[in-house]
C-alpha cells in the first residue's frame, strides 16, 4: 500500500504600482525614498541571506526556462524555503546534504536552516508597524493511519516553526479537505481557497504540514485612480494590447545597469517592504535579465551606493496574474534530486515509519493583484511524500519608468534582505 506525507506552505502578501516626460509646473513631488534599518543578523546569517537570494533567483531562472514559465509568472521562494526546511529537519545522508546545499546552508546544517526560518518567522512581523505580517504553521497527522511523530521532530516544528500539532481522520475525506482548505482560505484572506483537490488527499496519507504567511500593506504613496487610463502595452511577440495604466510622479530610489532599470516602490512606512520593478532596457528582454540574476548582481543593482533619488514618471499596469508550477523538475535540476527518489532518507520525521519516504509531488500555486491601493499576492507550495518499498555610469535627475512592455518585479523585506515574491508580467 502506498502511503503519503503531504507538506504544504502558503505564503500570502497583501500590499500594491502620469505619463509625461517632465513634471508639470507646480506639481507636488512625493518623497518615496526608503529609510534603512536592518534586523540584527549575525555575519553567518547575512551569508545565508545571500545564499537564499541565489536560491530564489536560481529557482526563478529554472522555472522561467520551463514551458510554463514563458507566460506571466509569480513564485514565492521563501515559501519553498520553508517547505524544504521542514523536510530537511527530518532528513539525513545525501538527502539532507542536497537540500542544505541547494538552500545555501551546506551539509549537516539542519539547526542553521531551522534557526534562519525561526528568525524570519519571529522578526519579520516586527519590521513595520504599518504593515501586517502574520505567520501560521500547522502539522496535521492522519488519525486513520495512526501516524506518530518523532518527538524531536515535533519539538522542532513547534520551536522553530511555531507549528500547532493536531490530527484529522483522512478517511473522512470530505471533512478533512473542508478543514484543510478552510484553514488555507482563512489564513490567506480567501486568496487561496483550495490547496488540495479531492484526488490529492488519499485516505492513507500520513502527515500534512502547512505554513501560511499573510502580508498586508498599501503603497507608501498610493496611485490616484483618476489618473489610470487604458494605454498600449507591447507584449513579447510585438503585439500591442490596451491595458489600464496607473500613473504617478514621485521622488523615488532608482538604479540601472546595462540591461535594465530598477525602481523601488515602497509599502507601509517605506523603509521595510517594497516592490522592486525591473524594466528591461530597449532592445533587451526579461529573459535576458533573468538569465543574469544572482545575489552579487542583485546586491550591486539594489545597493544604495549604486542607486540615487530621481524624479520618476511612473507608468505601470494594474494587473492580475495566476501561476502554477511543478517544483520536482527545477529543484532536481538545481541539485536536490534524491528527495524525489526511493533513495531518499527521511528517518527523523515519524517514530513508527523510518524507511522508504520520498517526495512524490511538489508544486506551487501563486497569484498577485496590483492596483492603485497596493498589492495582493499569495503562494501555496505543496509536497507529497510517498512511502515506497525501498554601479551606474550616470545619474539622471529625471527618469521615465514606463512599464508598457514586459517587466520583472520582486517583493522584498529590506531589513533582512529576504525575497518573498518574484514574478514577471508579460501582458496576459
Amino acid at each position: 500500500m502506498k502511503k503519503l506525507f503531504l507538506f504544504a506552505t502558503v505564503a500570502v502578501a497583501i500590499a500594491g504600482c502620469k505619463s509625461s516626460n517632465e513634471l508639470d509646473e507646480g506639481e507636488e513631488v512625493i518623497n518615496m525614498l526608503p529609510k534603512t534599518r536592518a534586523i540584527e543578523l549575525t555575519q553567518e546569517e547575512k551569508t545565508y541571506v545571500e545564499k537564499n537570494t541565489d536560491f530564489s533567483f536560481n529557482l526563478f531562472k529554472t522555472i522561467s526556462n520551463m514551458p510554463t514559465g514563458k507566460k506571466s509568472s509569480i513564485i514565492s521562494p521563501i515559501s519553498v524555503t520553508y517547505v524544504m526546511g521542514m523536510l530537511n529537519d527530518g532528513a539525513t545522508g545525501e538527502t539532507a546534504k542536497e537540500i542544505g546545499t541547494v538552500l545555501g546552508f551546506g551539509y549537516n546544517e539542519i539547526k542553521a536552516v531551522n534557526e534562519f526560518c525561526q528568525k524570519l518567522i519571529e522578526e519579520a512581523p516586527k519590521t513595520d508597524s504599518s504593515v501586517t505580517l502574520e505567520v501560521a504553521n500547522t502539522v496535521i497527522s492522519n488519525k486513520f493511519m495512526n501516524v506518530k511523530l518523532e518527538s524531536q521532530y515535533e519539538k522542532d516544528m513547534k520551536n522553530y516553526y511555531s507549528a500547532e500539532v493536531s490530527s484529522l481522520d483522512f478517511s473522512k475525506k470530505d471533512e478533512a479537505l473542508k478543514q484543510i482548505n478552510g484553514w488555507c482560505k482563512k489564513k490567506t484572506d480567501n486568496m487561496i481557497p483550495e490547496i488540495l483537490k479531492e484526488n490529492e488527499l488519499n485516505i492513507d496519507a500520513l502527515l500534512l504540514l502547512m505554513n501560511a504567511i499573510y502580508f498586508k500593506a498599501t503603497w507608501t504613496d498610493k496611485f490616484d485612480k483618476k489618473d489610470t487610463k487604458n494605454e498600449d502595452f507591447t507584449a513579447m511577440d510585438g503585439q500591442k494590447k490596451s491595458l489600464p495604466m496607473m500613473h504617478r510622479k514621485a521622488m523615488a530610489l532608482y538604479s540601472e545597469d546595462e540591461m535594465c532599470q530598477m525602481l523601488n516602490l515602497p509599502y507601509g512606512s517605506g523603509d521595510k517592504w517594497s516592490m522592486k520593478v525591473l524594466l528591461p532596457k530597449e532592445g533587451k528582454t526579461i529573459d535576458t535579465v533573468i538569465s543574469s540574476m544572482s545575489s552579487l548582481w542583485w546586491k550591486e543593482l539594489t545597493n544604495y551606493q549604486n542607486a540615487w533619488s530621481a524624479e520618476v514618471d511612473i507608468m505601470i499596469p494594474r494587473f492580475k496574474t495566476d501561476f502554477e508550477t511543478d517544483l520536482v523538475e527545477p529543484l532536481s535540476a538545481m541539485g536536490a534530486p534524491t528527495m524525489f527518489t526511493s533513495s531518499a532518507e527521511f528517518p527523523n520525521i515519524s517514530s513508527n515509519i523510518k524507511e522508504g519516504l520520498h517526495v512524490g509531488l511538489m508544486k506551487q500555486k501563486a497569484a498577485i493583484e496590483v492596483n492603485e491601493e497596493g498589492t495582493k499576492a499569495a503562494a501555496v507550495t505543496v509536497a507529497i511524500m510517498d512511502l515506497m518499498s525501498p554601479g551606474p555610469g550616470h545619474q539622471p535627475e529625471k527618469v521615465d519608468f514606463h512599464c508598457n512592455r514586459p517587466f520583472i518585479y520582486v517583493i522584498q523585506e529590506a531589513s533582512s534582505g529576504v525575497i518573498f515574491f518574484i514574478g514577471t508580467y508579460r501582458g496576459e
